[in-house]
């Protein structure tokens, strides 16, 4: 719930995107008679429609070509441990990455990288997947623009 919190404030349009894809899915899944497809988008509570948990594991330097360049994906870090760094070596960056952490970019365009760390650690990834949105029908929602227009994308 934090991060879709954290993703209207940051990609209004990718939110909204979001929730049109699941109304979309939930249509889809009446029309063709996919009761179990039905059930489970009742208890799904996020606009993501993929979320992979990552589990004191390093990950190594790659991008996730299967997802929306134009969407933010958030990464999310909990447990019991220190000095975690993750790196998105595109832009340069070396980030703390300790508990409670929030981190929102493009991992279908930036190259990133989490670091092993000393302790438990549990990665939530929350994602947007090209493939749910085109069987949706939903176009994209655009780049996140900083005065708040609707992007044309």
């Amino acid at each position: 719930a934090i991060a879709t919190a954290a993703l209207r404030v940051m990609h209004p349009q990718q939110y909204w995107t979001g929730l049109q894809a699941f109304a979309s899915l939930r249509d889809k899944a009446g029309s063709k008679e996919l009761p179990k497809m039905s059930e489970t988008l009742q208890y799904w509570a996020t606009v993501f429609n993929i979320l992979t948990i990552i589990c004191n594991r390093e990950t190594l330097n790659h991008r996730d070509h299967s997802l929306i360049p134009e969407c933010f994906d958030i990464l999310t870090s909990m447990g019991n441990y220190s000095n975690a760094q993750m790196s998105i070596p595109s832009l340069q960056l070396e980030v703390r990455y300790g508990p409670g952490c929030m981190i929102a970019f493009s991992g279908r365009i930036a190259r990133h990288v989490v670091h092993a760390v000393e302790g438990d650690q549990i990665g939530w990834a929350w994602y947007m997947r090209d493939a749910v949105h085109i069987y949706a029908g939903i176009l994209s929602c655009g780049w996140a623009r900083l005065d708040g227009k609707k992007s044309k994308g």
